[in-house]
């Protein structure tokens, strides 16, 4: 290759050693010494902020640049009533390969490191450039050479020790034996545990992924689980059909949650968790569910019955029973019935027995007063609410409601004439049948009433509109 120089007049001379050593150079530093020299070689004068704005660096960091030169024989920092930077070739303050026999007892423990590949001079002396360039100490700098050797083998390059050192001065900011120890530890622990937890989970024919490595440094590192830990965790999976890392990252996240992080505690956690999944097969078997596994939306439903309403398994039991007996073949039918009873303050079996009994006596009531009124109903909890505020509030018996119940069904809107039957009863003070014939003969203006029995009453059709006296009460079931 042929090189030319055209326009010569402007020209500043760099020195050929200069050039050879600036190539392994940063290239801050090169740019600051290159600037430096130009404006000595034209005998000028810059202000320190000047040069250090030209270049984009601290001031700081350019008396680094040049005690880096320094050190490798271009440059002289002189100390006087001004900061001046002395530029040339210093031959004694110049690094070279006789260096390398000043520090017998540093190469000794970088060469143990590299075991059997013998390190040139060119090589040391670039490792030597860690601690003058990043300024990582000598303990430091064996620490990083370990760890790349950990990583790719003792053949490692050169180039790649480089960007690590780079990184761990300027980015990692590993400035300590300590620090180092912590991240080659970590890395131990991850280049061999990850393989083991995917073993464990029955995953050994690949290498862990790049996800998977995140993964446990966030267990390790950030939750402060150890591997035996996590390798216990591992048995909680059992319930995934394949079993993954995200799989156990999600038992992981639940465990470090309630703060069970120790093996101990995992471990206790297991036996726990086998017996709920023996419960909530149980509970799966009673409303017929018996083919399906126990998944986290039913452990949680699980939880929430068992911690928040503090339920037993007996009462859960009697609970499944009746939503068995009532065609809700779900876990959302379950908790529906579990959290009206605990709503209801129903926590014992005895009580929820009661609870059903009388339920079912109500529903039983309200069904002869729909088909004694002409209403095709099924009997919800709203339709429980307002036979309740007939027979409790208004102080109604079941005879009196049946009756105004049959009156209504003469109405094309039976639903609210019933409302309005027992609604001007209760104004009227009725609470018997015989108080409800004297109403009904008052209303009638004196005129004989048809008895259809003798706890019923015949009404005629209504030849006038109530309907402007009636309170929708089952607008919710769409009347």
């Amino acid at each position: 290759m042929r090189l030319q120089l055209k326009n010569n007049q402007k020209n500043t001379i760099v020195p050929n050693e200069f050039i050879e050593n600036c190539v392994k150079a940063p290239k801050q530093h090169t740019a600051a010494f290159l600037l430096g020299l130009m404006y000595s070689q034209k005998n000028e004068e810059i202000e320190l902020g000047s040069f250090c704005a030209r270049l984009g660096m601290s001031e700081g960091e350019v008396i680094t640049v040049f005690e880096y030169w320094q050190r490798k024989g271009f440059a002289r920092i002189i100390n006087s009533d001004r900061l001046c930077f002395e530029f040339g070739v210093f031959a004694q303050a110049k690094k070279d390969d006789s260096d390398i026999y000043t520090e017998s007892e540093y190469n000794r423990q970088l060469q143990k490191i590299f075991g059997s590949r013998q390190l040139s001079p060119h090589e040391y002396l670039k490792i030597y450039d860690y601690t003058d360039t990043f300024h990582l100490p000598k303990k430091v700098v064996l620490r990083l050479a370990e760890y790349c050797v950990l990583l790719k083998g003792a053949r490692v390059s050169i180039p790649y020790m480089d960007k690590v050192a780079k990184s761990w001065a300027e980015e990692e900011n590993i400035d300590s034996p300590e620090k180092a120890d912590e991240l080659i530890a970590r890395y131990k622990m991850v280049s061999s545990g990850v393989p083991r937890v995917l073993k464990q989970l029955g995953i050994s024919k690949r290498n862990p992924t790049k996800d998977e490595i995140v993964l446990f440094e966030k267990w390790t590192k950030d939750w402060g689980f150890t591997l035996e830990a996590i390798l216990t965790a591992c048995s909680h999976t059992t319930a995934a059909r394949e079993p993954s890392m995200k799989y156990l990252d999600r038992i992981l996240e639940r465990l470090n949650a309630d703060g069970d992080t120790t093996s101990r505690k995992i471990s206790q956690k297991k036996e726990q968790s086998e017996n709920i999944t023996k419960n909530l097969k149980e509970l799966m078997r009673i409303i017929g569910l018996a083919s399906l596994k126990p998944s986290f939306e039913h452990e949680s439903l699980y939880q929430k019955w068992t911690s928040v309403y503090a339920f037993d398994i007996d009462l859960l039991i009697t609970a499944a029973k009746s939503a068995s007996s009532k065609g809700k073949k779900s876990f959302s039918g379950l908790d529906d019935i579990l959290t009206e009873w605990y709503n209801n303050k129903i926590y014992t079996p005895a009580e929820a027995k009661a609870y059903i009994s009388q339920k079912q006596s109500l529903d039983t009531n309200i069904a002869e007063v729909f088909a004694a009124a002409g209403i095709s109903k099924r009997v919800s909890d709203a339709h429980r609410k307002i036979y309740n505020k007939w027979s409790v509030e208004f102080g109604l018996s079941h005879d009196v409601i049946i009756s105004a119940a049959e009156a209504s069904s003469l109405s094309d809107n039976p639903y609210r004439y019933l409302n309005s039957i027992l609604s001007n009863w209760h104004d009227e003070g009725v609470k018997t049948l015989a108080d409800a014939r004297k109403q009904a003969d008052k209303f009638s203006g004196g005129k004989n009433t048809k008895t259809k029995s003798s706890k019923t009453m015949y009404y005629e059709r209504p030849t006038e509109n109530y309907d402007h006296l009636a309170v929708d009460l089952f607008k919710d079931e769409g009347a």
